[in-house]
């Protein structure tokens, strides 16, 4: 069967006001259902109480029962669009927060050098060589594809890690250089991008029409997102925005040994300006690391999203997240009004990410970001996921 190859280039907008409407003609379109209000949610992992915030009991982890999901930001509630103007809000905050310490800008999460990332890894996979014969057979390779999937698992209990240091250059990145806000439009500001925008429930919409990179950084970083996906079925030759792909992937080469090696097209991109987000949503494992700017990340563990496993055993990835004790969710599509404006949901973990740090989460960790500077550029990828048939299984360097 050929690779199929899902990739979109995405603007996100932000006009004036807020809309709630009914989502049942989108779920009708799209043939999936909309009555996750509705729905009698099954519970996930255990979740007690505690000073500071909610923690997961590991003890019976439901993330890794379902098979991977594939079903992008299932239409789960109510229509949802938030179009206020965030970025004053964001420039109060980064003027509080850009001279922390890291320790400060994220007091909850695990701080890891990359080499105690490396190491952990190292020793993970020399197990994993112990066990596995590296012949090459398809259940070598999914074996494999599942070391890297729960790998982010292992760093803290399930629980997401930041990376400290200058991680672009430590690996060797051409985006360490290029990929300031001058040095990226030069570059590839005649790249064409497809234009999408964001709310609830559909998540990313495509616009239908496109917009090259330096028009976009021109006239619209103050209000708007750009966000580069590449699916996890590959990269089709005869794909119109292929060639744009093959170009962004190349300057965050080489991936970590843990991640996606960028020709396996597992890539993401984001570009934001200044009070524009990406909302909560829910996914597999990920790696993400900022290159440029400065982002505000909240982090919901897995409690908080959709445990619905459909008819082929898949898990659905969700947005809004489901609120605790209560038939709510939190419909607030653009993160950065949880900077002043609504509380975050309970047990939210906040977390500051500055430039040459990462941010590793484990499956199903719900998150949404908010742009604190004029441009904020990140990169990153999956951990885990399909078997390519061209996955040698070699081990790390």
């Amino acid at each position: 069967m050929a690779a199929r190859f899902l990739v979109t280039a995405l603007v996100f907008y932000q006009a004036t006001g807020q809309e709630v409407a009914s989502c049942q003609d989108c779920a009708a379109e799209s043939g999936e259902d909309a009555s996750f209000l509705q729905a009698t949610k099954a519970k996930g992992p255990h979740i007690e109480a505690a000073k500071g915030g909610l923690y997961i009991d590991n003890k019976n982890p439901w993330a890794r029962s379902a098979k991977k999901r594939y079903n992008h930001h299932r239409h789960m509630h109510e229509k949802v669009v938030d179009s206020t103007d965030y970025s004053q809000d964001a420039t109060d905050v980064y003027e509080k927060v850009k001279d922390l310490s890291l320790e400060e800008r994220c007091p909850r999460v695990k701080i890891m050098t990359l080499d105690e990332v490396q190491d952990r890894w190292n020793e993970a996979f020399a197990d994993f060589q112990q066990k596995n014969k590296a012949d090459g057979t398809k259940a070598y390779k999914e074996a494999l594809e599942d070391l890297k999937a729960d790998f982010a698992d292992a760093l803290d209990n399930a629980k997401p890690v930041i990376v400290k240091g200058d991680v672009p250059r430590q690996l060797g990145w051409k985006a360490a250089d290029h990929w300031g806000k001058d040095e990226l439009s030069r570059f590839l500001g005649d790249t064409t991008w497809q234009r999408t925008t964001f709310n609830y429930p559909d998540w990313i919409i495509g616009l239908n029409s496109r917009t090259s990179l330096k028009d976009y950084l021109a006239n619209h970083d103050s209000k708007e997102n750009v966000f580069l996906f590449a699916s996890e079925n590959g990269c089709s030759e005869d794909h119109a925005l292929k060639s744009l792909v093959d170009t962004m992937r190349s300057h965050f080469a080489p991936s970590p040994e843990w991640g996606y090696p960028p020709e396996a097209c597992e890539a993401i991109i984001a570009v934001d300006g200044i009070g524009s987000s990406h909302g909560f949503h829910c996914h597999d494992p990920v790696w993400n690391t900022q290159v440029s700017g400065t982002k505000h990340w909240w982090l919901l563990d897995p409690f908080y999203g959709s445990n619905i496993v459909d008819s082929a055993g898949y898990m659905e990835w969700g947005g809004a997240p489901k609120l605790p004790n209560s038939n709510k969710t939190f419909e607030f599509p653009n993160g950065c009004a949880m900077l002043k404006e609504v509380q975050p949901p309970e047990g939210a973990i906040k977390c500051v990410v500055q430039p040459g740090e990462m941010i590793i989460l484990p499956d199903s960790w719900m998150h949404a970001t908010c742009g604190l500077t004029e441009y904020t550029i990140a990169a990153g990828g999956w951990l885990g996921g399909t078997a390519k048939e061209d996955d040698k299984g070699t081990a790390p360097k």
